[in-house]
């Protein structure tokens, strides 16, 4: 949909909310039920609104995309995995169908959005600002960069706000109760103590030996664990301005034409140098009295510095008669500054100015205006602001020339490339984790694997790789991920089947040394037979962060001690080694305090609200005619 196209690993403000969409949606939604193919081809219809082929493809590339950006190598391990790049395209498309199935909903409750609402929503992003302001250029940049018109950006945009204003209507009216609140804060605030008895797994190394029949059998049995990752080879072109620019070759007529014509660029902006009187008072009224006092003091002659070092609060300017520095516009309070730059000859006085720190008495000591640098002083400044503005409009012009020669030639980048004048850059196999640096942009990935463009065996469009960077594709050769050869990977599945025989005999000897926790108090001569590590940790919490977090969440799901009865268990660590946890004591705070009660309250809330979607998309599921086509095994549901 419209805000997965806007993510870009960053860390803006977008880019955070549609992530932490995707995370509730697919936990919330799960894998689904998948039913039998329909005639048509696409993978699902949702009450007469389909949800295209070419959809699902770029939103599960923009997943993969986004996942990757954000996990680097972790995120490219998982996508070796076949059967999890199939799970995540089918979560993918959960998602697109449950976003229709609230639009639906949404348009039927009459929720509209009228055209100035969605414009200052555009307005107000920040990824469309330069210098806090909105950026027109950027705006059409940007969502063309991910296929969008203006104006389709506008409408899906619409639909989005619409669909988040009815959701957030439905969801935000839940609340907690005291006595929920009050059971949560004393289970928050639960203390355990426990003893720790670790049995370290690399000790076992020397008494495992392994066969080439068993690491063999490791192999097949799990090849999963050594896949090739998805791989193309493509030959692109790039589109640089910045390499534009060092082409031109500007005359100093042409520069100074071009600073002639654009003088406002390089000009010693304008300044003021006041003095002032500064008056505050909890009571607002008896401050602006005051201030109207003095203000008729000077009036009537009395001396501005004087006053200064008597009543200003600005303690540090009343030192100097209330004088402030010189300074430019955009520097003050808006008020003060707008009262400074209204007055016009030395000796002014404003009249009594409120601004965000109280009121104010302004006396104009010095002026200096906008003035024009003379061409002397600026020159390398015009010739960087020419190259780069001459650079830009030559790389917009040659971006469409790439298009238009790029699909009028779509074989190949050959003509592309001798048109303007770019080298074709060839690829090995690669895949979507190591893409070369000047490419290595979540839309150039999307593009490069998407099974659209191998297909029909074409030049892609051209993509945006910034503002000033455009890239066009052709995919040469595919390969899909596949299991390594075992003598490639011998000596890994080797390491890890040792890893895992490890961690199997310390299981083992902490299942044995459990049964013994229970029914004998010395263990001496068993911990240090198997080496093992024993600590005691005393007033754990649930979220401390003094052990591992899985272990904690063993730890507090233990029942207490009861009578002479020993609560024990064993937990497994990510390294392979194993620790038997006996319970000792829990303690519970019985004065919660109102900051975690305040904090209960709104985790509470989440939770409610994340069951009452639940609860609302398994509704519109039910009410809905959803066709699925994505394998033989779908069917129609109602």
């Amino acid at each position: 949909m419209l805000m997965d196209k806007l993510r870009d690993g960053a860390q803006s403000r977008v880019a955070k909310i549609i992530f932490w969409l995707i995370i509730l949606s697919f936990a919330l939604a799960g894998v689904g039920s998948y039913l039998n193919r329909p005639a048509s081809n696409d993978p699902a219809v949702v009450d007469d609104e389909v949800i295209s082929a070419q959809t699902l493809e770029q939103s599960y590339q923009n997943e993969r995309s986004s996942l990757q950006s954000q996990y680097g190598e972790s995120a490219s391990k998982l996508f070796e995995n076949q059967e999890y790049l199939a799970q995540l395209k089918r979560s993918v498309l959960d998602r697109l169908i449950n976003q229709v199935l609230l639009n639906h909903k949404a348009q039927k409750t009459g929720v509209r959005l009228g055209d100035s609402q969605v414009k200052e929503a555009i307005r107000q992003m920040k990824e469309f600002q330069t210098d806090d302001k909105f950026d027109n250029q950027k705006f059409v940049s940007s969502v063309s960069r991910f296929g969008f018109t203006p104006e389709s950006f506008a409408n899906t945009l619409r639909q989005d706000l619409t669909r988040d204003l009815w959701l957030n209507g439905l969801l935000n009216t839940d609340f907690a109760l005291p006595g929920e609140l009050s059971r949560l804060a004393a289970l928050y605030d639960e203390k355990r103590d426990v003893k720790i008895i670790t049995v370290p797994a690399a000790q076992f190394e020397k008494a495992i030996t392994l066969s080439d029949e068993d690491v063999k059998a490791y192999y097949d049995d799990h090849g999963n664990e050594f896949m090739h990752p998805e791989m193309v080879k493509v030959n692109f072109v790039v589109l640089d301005a910045a390499e534009i620019a060092k082409t031109i070759k500007p005359s100093e007529s042409d520069l100074k034409n071009y600073y002639d014509q654009h003088e406002s660029l390089f000009t010693q902006p304008a300044k003021r140098k006041v003095a002032h009187i500064l008056i505050t008072d909890k009571d607002d009224a008896k401050a602006k009295a005051k201030a109207e006092a003095i203000f008729t003091q000077l009036k009537n002659g009395a001396d501005f510095a004087t006053l200064a070092k008597a009543d200003s609060a600005d303690t540090l300017s009343a030192r100097n008669g209330g004088e402030l520095d010189w300074f430019e516009k955009g520097v003050m309070d808006p008020a003060f500054e707008n009262a400074a730059f209204a007055l016009k000859d030395k000796g002014d006085l404003s009249e009594v100015v409120k601004s965000s720190f109280g009121y104010h008495i302004i006396k104009l000591i010095d002026k200096e205006d906008d003035s024009a640098l003379p061409y002397e002083k600026v020159a390398d400044s015009v010739r960087k602001k020419y190259l780069t503005e001459k650079a830009h409009e030559i790389f917009l012009d040659q971006q469409q020339q790439m298009s238009d020669v790029g699909f009028e030639n779509p074989d190949s980048l050959d003509q592309v490339a001798d048109t303007l004048k770019l080298k074709v850059n060839s690829t090995d196999f690669i895949s979507s984790s190591n893409l070369p640096a000047e490419i290595n942009v979540p839309a150039v990935t999307q593009v490069a694997f998407s099974e659209k463009l191998r297909d029909e065996n074409t030049n892609s469009e051209v993509i945006t790789v910034s503002d000033d960077k455009a890239v066009m594709l052709h995919v040469i050769d595919y390969k899909q991920a596949a299991v390594k050869p075992f003598d490639e990977v011998a000596k890994d599945a080797k390491a890890k089947l040792l890893v895992e025989r490890e961690t199997e005999k310390a299981k083992a000897s902490a299942d044995s040394l459990l049964a013994k926790v229970k029914t004998s108090t010395d263990l001496t001569a068993e911990i240090k037979a198997l080496n093992a590590k024993e600590e005691i940790k005393t007033q754990l919490s649930r979220f401390g962060g003094a052990i591992e977090p899985d272990m904690a969440k063993l730890i507090f799901a233990m029942p207490k001690v009861l009578d002479n009865s020993v609560s024990a268990t064993v937990y497994s660590h990510e390294n392979g080694d194993a620790s038997v946890v006996v319970l000792q004591k829990v303690v519970h705070d019985s004065t919660p305090n109102a900051q975690l009660m305040n904090g209960l309250s709104q985790q509470l809330i989440k939770l409610n609200q994340d069951a009452a979607y639940r609860a609302l998309l398994a509704e519109l599921k039910q009410k809905a005619t959803i066709k699925y086509g994505l394998n033989d095994k779908q069917q129609s549901t109602n």
